[in-house]
């Protein structure tokens, strides 16, 4: 039941997304790395994500395409792309959280 509740909750703070476990996950890992001031590799969201690599990268280029991710290239390795949350994404994750304590 609260599991249900949560689901809901999560699709009406994201509504431009259809929060799968892959892309929920993504979200979270985000969230952590940049409370923890720390940035994530495409390929660490690909891992982290356990899904097929092509799966896990259409869902980054969705979070980015819905103003929720930022892509930049890794300065010490150009051929790196580190992925961010942004400030959207950050404060609809807020909005989640407060209205999750209320559930």
């Amino acid at each position: 039941m609260r599991e249900q509740q949560a689901a809901r909750l999560r699709s009406s703070c994201f509504p431009e997304l259809k929060l799968r476990n892959p892309l929920w996950d993504m979200l979270v890992a985000l969230l952590a790395a940049k409370r923890n001031g720390n940035q994530l590799s495409m390929s660490d969201l690909c891992l982290m994500s356990d899904a097929p690599e092509s799966t896990a990268l259409r869902l980054i280029h969705q979070l980015r395409e819905k103003g929720y991710a930022d892509m930049v290239a890794d300065r010490s390795d150009r051929r790196r792309t580190r992925v961010t949350l942004t400030p959207l994404g950050e404060a609809q994750f807020e909005q989640y959280l407060d209205r999750f304590d209320l559930v």
